[in-house]
């Protein structure tokens, strides 16, 4: 198996292809459309676009399903549900799509909607995509909807586990799980990790971001239980303190522990 990531200038957004015998699994395309265009040519030069696989359902890593016309989308299956029902969590990743690309003269002529063709991935399904078998995880925590992959040897994460950002934190107790879930995969199963934001990983440094983000997540839950303020002000950032908006998330992660930082 080969593999290819391609770096959005978008917040080093990570776009993976995995290609083996002409057939391609794309996880991610994103996001600009001279970028999206880049992916298209590097499927074309490998093979066929076999499989589109999305991460989880935030804008950033969802629009570029449109550049691999015909590919089935692969997601987890409570994403899925929600888009077919029209839940309204849906529907807002895809209007705040429309909002970035509108203030920033992004254009998307294909539009922002989601694939019709859906395949919806439960917790430790096998599926074999273009030749290529693949193990689905359930990583709740960022997001209701967090897919993680294993491919051989690989483990492909969406957004956990970057060294460019602080844990965003969507429900403490299911993101808590998810990094002990992921600490256990570092330690036996995986050579290398592939994060949805940043470079790769060798298992042992992401391991270590995993042990890091961990402190950070039960000292955050820690000082909510207890309703300290001034202890959540003084939480240490687990890495980028020195990158514009990791305080305001980290003023967002308190939030979802019950306390409000002005």
């Amino acid at each position: 198996m080969q593999i290819d990531v391609l770096t959005s200038g978008i917040w080093q957004t990570t776009t993976t292809i995995l290609s083996r015998a002409g057939g391609c699994v794309v996880i991610d395309p994103a996001y600009f459309p001279r970028e999206l265009a880049a992916i298209a040519s590097r499927v074309a030069e490998l093979g066929t676009a076999a499989a589109v696989v999305f991460t989880h359902g935030h804008w950033d890593h969802v629009m570029g399903h449109t550049a691999l016309p015909g590919a089935p989308v692969w997601l987890h299956r409570g994403l899925a549900e929600a888009i077919a029902g029209g839940d309204p969590r849906a529907e807002r990743y895809l209007e705040d799509a429309r909002e970035f690309d509108s203030r920033w003269y992004v254009p998307r002529p294909e539009g922002h909607r989601w694939p019709v063709a859906l395949c919806g991935l439960g917790d430790g399904e096998r599926v074999e995509l273009g030749g290529i078998p693949v193990r689905a995880l359930d990583l709740p925590g960022h997001s209701p909807d967090g897919l993680g992959l294993v491919v051989e040897d690989v483990l492909l994460v969406g957004d956990y586990l970057s060294s460019c950002e602080i844990p965003f934190i969507d429900d403490p107790p299911a993101y808590r799980r998810t990094l002990v879930r992921l600490i256990d995969l570092l330690a036996h199963d995986v050579r290398e990790v592939i994060p949805g934001h940043g470079p790769r990983h060798t298992a042992a440094d992401a391991l270590a971001i995993a042990r890091a983000d961990l402190a950070y997540v039960d000292r955050l839950v820690a000082v909510g239980q207890t309703r300290d303020i001034e202890g959540a002000r003084q939480i240490v950032l687990p890495r980028a303190e020195d990158v514009v908006g990791m305080r305001d998330h980290h003023r967002d992660n308190c939030a979802k522990v019950g306390i409000a930082l002005r």
